[in-house]
């Protein structure tokens, strides 16, 4: 049986819900892994999260509820845009549990003098210090070994529950959500980071000291490996209650997606009910 153009094109006419459907759900994944860690990064990257969007949304079609065309262009962009900021915020969670590690890091580098020492990032697009950086890498580690991506694209494929494509707002408790998950990476980093710089301002406090009792050591020759090695060996004592507080965060971020997708999910059976 051979198939010509024309007939193709009323076939797409006939089924053009299911290709919008897949359009709004591509777009949400686009969202996703536009901000997703671990999953994609770099420039070699894109390869990856162009063929996985595809593959996702293809996927999560059939579980989902077809919805039919607007009748105008712009309300077409208002649903494309609702899905991207959708996929966008799911992911936003769980990738500032980096932010918070690598504030951490880069405070403890700079207390201990290793500010000047800095590496570019491409996911965060911004120099930051090595220590941050591997802070950074260990987050997204503990994030996949949890299996916190698998929870990620979950809800975003709204295999979870029912999410109507195109009809995402966000609402106050979506905001306060963003809001407090925002605030804690400063929480994170300066909990992180505290030992580290406890330590090294006793350390500096020592050191003042023998420079008042003993004025002919040269304190700054003697204070920068003595800060450096100090800060290092804390920040390496640290790391198993680093993976512990990673942990608790990443579990706490599922919960974080958990309450976003239920006020979603309310809000659109309270627009369907009469």
């Amino acid at each position: 049986m051979q198939f010509n153009d024309l007939d193709v094109g009323i076939h797409l006419l006939n089924n053009f819900n299911v290709l919008w459907t897949f359009m709004l759900l591509n777009t949400r994944f686009i969202g996703m892994m536009s901000l997703l860690p671990g999953i994609g990064g770099g420039a070699q990257g894109l390869k990856i999260r162009f063929g996985g969007t595809l593959l996702m949304a293809l996927a999560s079609l059939p579980a989902t509820e077809m919805v039919p065309p607007p009748d105008n262009i712009v309300m077409m962009g208002a649903g494309l845009l609702s899905e991207m900021v959708l996929g966008a915020v799911i992911a936003f969670i769980p990738s500032l549990l980096i932010a918070g590690a690598q504030t951490a890091g880069q405070l403890s580098s700079t207390t201990m003098g290793l500010g000047a020492s800095q590496l570019f990032d491409p996911s965060m697009g911004a120099s930051v210090s090595g220590l941050a950086k591997l802070f950074g890498d260990m987050v997204v580690l503990v994030f996949l070994l949890v299996g916190g991506h698998y929870v990620v694209i979950k809800a975003v494929s709204g295999l979870g529950g029912e999410i109507i494509p195109g009809t995402f707002l966000m609402g106050g408790l979506t905001t306060e959500l963003l809001i407090n998950r925002t605030a804690h990476v400063f929480h994170a980093g300066v909990m992180i980071s505290a030992p580290v710089i406890v330590a090294l301002l006793l350390t500096q406090f020592v050191m003042g000291l023998i420079t008042k009792a003993v004025p002919t050591v040269n304190i700054f020759i003697v204070s920068f490996p003595l800060t450096i090695g100090i800060g290092l060996v804390l920040s390496a004592l640290s790391l198993p209650d680093l993976v512990a507080l990673i942990d608790r965060d990443v579990r706490a971020s599922e919960n974080s997606i958990l309450v976003l997708l239920e006020e979603t999910e309310h809000r659109e059976v309270h627009v369907k009910s009469p």
